[in-house]
């Protein structure tokens, strides 16, 4: 049985488009990750492996490989997680294969099946748009930042077990629009909603970030600042 689905990674501050391949033949149970993956990815069979039974799929028993391609590029990060479950539930046919076409997926798996945030999601949206890919699955907490990317469509997932219920009617529930999201607390805030007086000076510590800002401001520069589970 075989199946693919499509994830990124960066290469240097540059997203990278990566293929998931999944092969699942008989023989003994295993999994082989192939195609130049680093320790995180390597570590990732086991977070695969727990968050689909935790999220109450069954796990195949039999031999699985997985190439990352191309296979001459080395992959970095925990940004595979998501990809490499979905191309296994895709491949042993428990989630639909017609719901993921034109999908990007991007996150890293905790043991429960929930998503944690990964670094360098703007780059790698921005990837996926320019390849044709019309859609990202990704955990909640980077929404806002893939949102920044227009023309793509944005699913905020907080939990493997979401796709469980996944069509093409039910995938709308996902879709993150940026103003009060339902499924967050999520929401975005003009900066002319509120009068500053802080000053940069009064900062603690933060020596790069506020370099940066120097920087940016002398040379008229665009500059994002992202943080995350601020409050």
């Amino acid at each position: 049985m075989y199946g693919k689905v499509m994830s990124a990674c960066l290469q240097g501050i540059e997203g990278q488009t990566i293929e998931v391949e999944v092969d699942i033949s008989s023989g003994l149970p295993q999994i082989n990750l192939v195609g130049l993956p680093d320790s995180a990815i390597r570590e990732s069979v086991e977070r695969v492996r727990s968050s689909i039974k935790n999220c109450g799929y069954t796990f195949p028993m039999d031999r699985i490989t997985v190439n990352l391609a191309p296979a001459d590029l080395r992959k970095e990060g925990s940004s595979f997680d998501l990809a490499i479950a979905i191309g296994i539930l895709i491949t042993t046919g428990q989630v639909p294969m017609d719901s993921f076409l034109h999908t990007l997926f991007l996150g890293e798996l905790a043991l429960d099946g929930s998503l944690r945030p990964i670094p360098g999601v703007l780059s790698m949206a921005h990837a996926a748009k320019k390849l044709g890919i019309k859609r990202v699955c990704l955990p909640l907490a980077n929404a806002p930042e893939a949102a920044l990317i227009e023309g793509i469509e944005v699913c905020a997932i907080t939990n493997l077990s979401d796709f469980k219920s996944w069509n093409n009617q039910s995938q709308h529930e996902y879709i993150f629009n940026g103003i009060n999201y339902e499924r967050g607390e999520l929401s975005t805030i003009s900066a002319d909603e509120h009068n500053f007086v802080e000053d940069y000076a009064d900062v603690n510590g933060q020596h790069q970030v506020k370099r940066a800002m120097m920087i940016a401001a002398a040379g008229m520069h665009n500059i994002l600042l992202l943080c995350y589970n601020c409050k």
